[in-house]
């Protein structure tokens, strides 16, 4: 563990949030969950403190309302680390048939919420020097999602992202990943039993996101990375590549 080292999390009481702050409480000295829901916050901060020494920061905020961020963080003048895990799924419905209010919550929390954090928690992850973003986007970015119109252009959007934060600070590595399908609150149970062989490892998720907050991947940067990605060879040179290159480059030996 990194003495004084910081993590921040977006959605810190959800289901990707929490496995992320636990699989981090080795690594970080102090971990802030960001989350909405104070009941969520709570379960997800006794959690982790059964599984780790780490200090836990319950930073009770909506991503949607800038000042709330703002005032959460601003007892923070230094980060290493921020995953923006927060997100929704959004209506199911094909595009005219939706509730408008809901398709574009879907892209409030997915996109401006998450960029509003990096916006209010920048200076901080630029003064540690060593600072780490990891972005959550999704198959729905490079692929068709029908009947999911807000979720899928909130994810390409967070790619795009992305990679231009990467390109405008290069002191900062960022990176969006495609966690893939997990059983949380976002899915149902119903959804889940139907279809199980689409969703994704946990301990394959939590070791990329893991990977991009080290320095082993010192150097990665501007990438979209799906967790099924070979992404234990790559080298910081792979950041030169084009995005969406990534899966088409052949890793070194």
């Amino acid at each position: 563990m990194a003495v004084g080292s910081i993590l921040l999390i977006t959605g810190g009481g959800g289901g990707l949030g929490s496995l992320v702050a636990a699989s981090e409480a080795a690594n970080f000295s102090e971990i802030a969950l960001l989350d909405r829901n104070q009941s969520k916050l709570k379960a997800a901060a006794d959690k982790l403190k059964s599984v780790g020494d780490a200090k836990v920061h319950l930073l009770l905020a909506d991503v949607c309302d800038q000042k709330q961020i703002q005032d959460v963080l601003s007892p923070f003048p230094s980060l290493d680390g921020l995953v923006n895990a927060a997100g929704v799924l959004g209506p199911v419905a094909a595009f005219g048939n939706e509730k408008w209010d809901d398709w574009a919550n879907a892209i409030a929390v997915n996109l401006v919420g998450n960029a509003a954090v990096c916006r209010a928690a920048l200076p901080a992850l630029l003064k540690s020097r060593r600072g780490k973003i990891v972005n959550f986007s999704g198959g729905g970015a490079a692929g068709v999602r029908v009947y999911h119109s807000a979720y899928a252009a909130s994810k390409a959007a967070m790619v795009k992202f992305t990679e231009t934060i990467a390109a405008e600070y290069p002191g900062l590595d960022a990176n969006a990943i495609a966690p893939g399908a997990h059983k949380t609150g976002i899915w149902d149970n119903e959804t889940h039993d139907k279809e199980p062989e689409k969703w994704a490892e946990p301990e394959r998720f939590c070791s990329l996101v893991s990977f991009l907050l080290s320095e082993k991947s010192d150097g990665i940067t501007g990438k979209l990375i799906h967790i099924y990605d070979p992404w234990e060879t790559f080298k910081p040179d792979i950041s030169k590549s084009e995005m969406y290159t990534l899966r088409r480059v052949e890793p070194k030996r």
